[in-house]
Parts: structure tokens; C-alpha cells; sequence
């Protein structure tokens, strides 16, 4: 799919599927996406979080730093972890972050290209678990900060585990998406039209075993490109 950085997203609504906190424990999981970014500044990868219903978020930061962070809603606090340097632009690139649902952001990782980044990981104020809130599931935008992502994503996938390195460098193929619908602890796999017969303009259907099928919002179907 091809994002404008304006106002395009795809919204997966909310779902159970898509929480990994109870307001008193977290659980694993773990994204994977493949990105292009035109511009690396203010990116909305994808997000749980609206600006009172905050979960957690994959995004740029007005540096140009790619950044995992989970928020506990009733205390505003937060854990994270950041890339140390600048998001790649203008090529493909592959993403996973996972978390172990240890409630501290040791937990968390960031990789590129099957490789760990360089990373930086930090926590503000009191954080005990994510909450399971009503906020829609993004791709390609953070309702939190209003930002929107400008380029292409392919391939996302949600897991309630956490990916093992092997498992993330068995994802990234050396560079060639795979089908990852048997993968273990998939619960969300949004193929972006790849799949032929399944996605028709605005539904992006889910591939998994769960049905949560995204719609492309404020998008047209030129925006489904090869």
C-alpha cells in the first residue's frame, strides 16, 4: 500500500486480539512490517493509541528515530525503546519489535533486517501493564500524535509471542517476504492486496485465523500498487 504521509491509514478497529495488558500484568507480542519511507520524520508505523487511550505505539520521532513504546493508561507513564540512529528511507526494510510482557522495558527490542539495532531503552513516570483500551489498531498512523506515514508498508503481521532472533531472521528470508499463515502465535496478518482475490478495495482482509480485516481510510484503490 502506498501512504501519502496526509491523512491515509488503514484502521483495523478495535479487537481483544489486538491487547497484550490487563491493567495488572502484560503478555507477549510482537509486529512485524515491511516499510519504504519517502521522509523519516514523524512517521506513524503502527499504533494503538488514541490520545486518551493510549496502548502502545511504533513510531518516527520528529529526529527521524524509530521508536517502540507501551503505555499504562491510568498513570501516563511509559517504557520504550529507541533506535539509536536515523530510520532508513527510499529502500525496503524490515522490521520486528518484540516484547516479553516482563513490564519493564528490558523487555522490549527493535530489529532491521533480522538484525538488533542500536538501541536506547528508557521509562517515564509509573508503568505496571498496558491496558486493554478501545482505541482502533493503525497501520501506517499514530491517532495520538497525528502522525501518518509517507511511503509504503507490506506484510504486517501481529503475534502474541515473542519472535525469537531465529524467528525474526527466519521471517526476514534474507530479504523475500514468505506466507507467515501458519506461523506460530500469529493472530493478525494484513497482506496489503498481495494475496490475489482476497483484498478488494478499501477491505484489507486478514489473513490469519481471526478475521479482523482492516479498511483503507481516506485512500483510493490507485493506492494499492505493485
Amino acid at each position: 500500500l502506498s501512504f501519502d504521509g496526509v491523512d491515509d491509514y488503514v484502521n483495523l478497529g478495535d479487537s481483544n486480539d489486538f491487547s497484550f495488558g490487563d491493567g495488572s500484568t502484560d503478555s507477549p507480542f510482537s509486529v512485524s512490517m515491511w516499510v519504504k519511507l519517502d521522509d523519516g520524520i514523524a512517521q506513524g508505523f503502527i499504533a494503538k493509541s488514541s490520545s486518551s487511550q493510549k496502548e502502545y505505539h511504533i513510531i518516527t520521532s520528529n529526529s527521524g528515530l524509530l521508536r517502540f513504546r507501551l503505555y499504562d493508561n491510568s498513570t501516563g507513564g511509559y517504557i520504550q525503546s529507541q533506535m539509536d540512529a536515523a530510520v532508513s528511507t527510499l529502500s525496503w526494510a524490515h522490521y520486528v519489535f518484540t516484547y516479553s510482557g516482563v513490564g519493564d522495558k528490558t523487555g522490549i527490542n527493535i530489529y532491521e533486517n533480522s538484525s538488533l539495532v542500536a538501541q536506547t531503552k528508557t521509562n517515564s513516570g509509573t508503568y505496571t501493564s498496558m491496558e486493554n483500551t478501545t482505541s482502533d489498531l493503525r497501520v501506517s498512523s499514530s491517532e495520538q500524535n497525528s502522525f501518518y506515514l509517507e511511503g509504503n508498508t507490506d506484510e504486517v503481521a501481529l503475534f502474541n509471542i515473542e519472535l525469537s532472533p531465529s524467528q525474526v531472521t527466519d521471517i526476514y528470508n534474507s530479504g523475500a517476504p514468505t506466507d507467515l499463515t501458519s506461523h506460530t502465535g500469529l493472530i493478525g496478518y494484513w497482506r496489503n492486496g498481495d494475496t490475489a482475490g482476497t483484498s478488494v478495495y478499501p477491505t484489507i482482509t486478514d489473513d490469519s485465523s481471526n478475521s479482523n480485516d482492516g479498511t483503507m481510510t481516506n485512500m483510493d484503490s490507485g493506492d494499492i500498487v505493485t
